[in-house]
């Protein structure tokens, strides 16, 4: 049986009650006060068999979760009522919020503790969640119905050319790629048209910010591209054309990204590991020893090699990553030169505007104004 110890610190990982249920659902022992939160009723214990040789999860349409676990003398041990995905609405926000992640860890523990049995997330899951035979039927239908219409998709070689054009950073390929006139069409992924043109974007972009990767980027870098590109074309496009462009617009962007590594790129592990630890920590005040330190080498050795390799000092590019960042900034956002300085972790405004300038030239304000009113210009 779970203890009140182990419960109070499970109670801290779930945020919602931990209760001892009879048979029948009848509340026999809650480890936290339970008037007026969401708890597991009567009615969920219907269609429980009498017997419960693994850990039952319930979702409901909203992500509204809880599990029972069968103890030995019987009763059950429940978890929740939670909500396990951030998302939310008037109905879901009323229950606590666990990620499933957590939700799933706290099972496994509890799990191993009454069983004395070992399981993974993904084993887990598999025993609770069964699609049934919907998805071999709507392939089955799927094929059938190309098959019978005559209808073939876009030929795959084409999607590879298209792909690589992006991992070798070739912008010229990229475009003769998708001047290619070719038989075939996008696969139907949606009956409402919008829905159509949105999820083939989806698989376009995901499929170059992989390629890109291999070529390359950062993974971090491509795959938040990959959600801001996503987002806005969910958030804010509705006509079918402008989703196309801005998927092409995507791919252009990933394969220039690829094209102006290979300028510079330097295929040494020790200057990968240090482009992907500044992207990550470029809002925060980078030094030289928290690198070395991250890779598990000396200041001075990382120092000595970055410089060899790079042509120039390790500080040198700390500080143009943060100034390229601030740019990004500058151009397509409102903060103030005060609270992007800050962002991007200069000691003052006054550092960051000398960095600035060095390297283009001008102030941050004046930059920012030549961006927008080149942008109103090409409106």
């Amino acid at each position: 049986m779970l203890d009140s110890f182990l419960a109070a610190q499970m109670l801290k990982l779930l945020h919602a009650p931990i209760c001892i249920y009879s048979r029948e659902g009848e509340v026999l022992k809650a480890y936290d006060e339970t008037e007026g939160r969401k708890i597991i009723q009567k009615e969920d214990f219907e269609g429980i068999g009498e017997e419960l040789t693994a850990p039952y999860i319930h979702v409901d349409e909203n992500g509204i979760s809880f599990c029972l676990m069968q103890t030995e003398e019987k009763n059950f041990i429940g978890l929740g009522k939670v909500r396990i995905y951030s998302f939310q609405d008037e109905e879901t926000r009323l229950y606590p919020y666990c990620e499933k992640e957590e939700f799933t860890a706290v099972i496994l523990i509890l799990w191993k503790l009454l069983a004395g049995q070992e399981m993974s997330s993904r084993q887990l899951w598999e025993k609770n969640i069964d699609i049934g035979a919907m998805l071999h039927e709507q392939v089955t239908k799927g094929i059938f119905e190309i098959q019978e219409e005559g209808r073939y998709h876009i030929p795959y070689t084409r999607e590879l050319r298209e792909y690589d054009s992006i991992r070798r950073g070739d912008i010229d390929a990229l475009k003769r790629s998708m001047d290619e006139v070719y038989s075939g069409e996008s696969g139907l992924l949606a009956h409402d048209m919008i829905r159509q043109y949105k999820n083939v974007a989806i698989c376009k972009i995901s499929g170059a910010a992989r390629s890109a990767i291999a070529g390359g980027v950062n993974y971090e870098l491509a795959f938040s591209m990959s959600d801001a590109f996503i987002r806005n074309m969910e958030e804010n496009l509705t006509d079918p054309v402008k989703i196309e462009q801005a998927a092409r617009e995507a791919e252009y962007e990933y394969a220039e990204m690829v094209h102006n590594l290979c300028k510079k790129q330097n295929n040494s592990p020790l200057i990968n590991q240090v482009r992907d630890y500044v992207f990550c920590h470029i809002h925060e005040a980078i030094r030289v020893k928290d690198i070395a330190e991250h890779i598990g080498v000396t200041p001075n050795y990382l120092s000595e090699q970055f410089s060899e390799l790079m042509g120039m000092t390790l500080k040198q590019y700390i500080i143009e990553e943060k100034i390229v960042s601030s740019e990004q900034l500058l151009k397509y956002t409102d903060y103030t030169l005060q609270e992007i300085s800050s962002y991007c972790a200069f000691s003052s405004q006054s550092r960051f505007s000398v960095y600035f300038q060095r390297k283009n030239g001008i102030t941050p304000a004046r930059y920012r104004k030549q961006y927008r009113n080149q942008d109103v210009k090409e409106e």
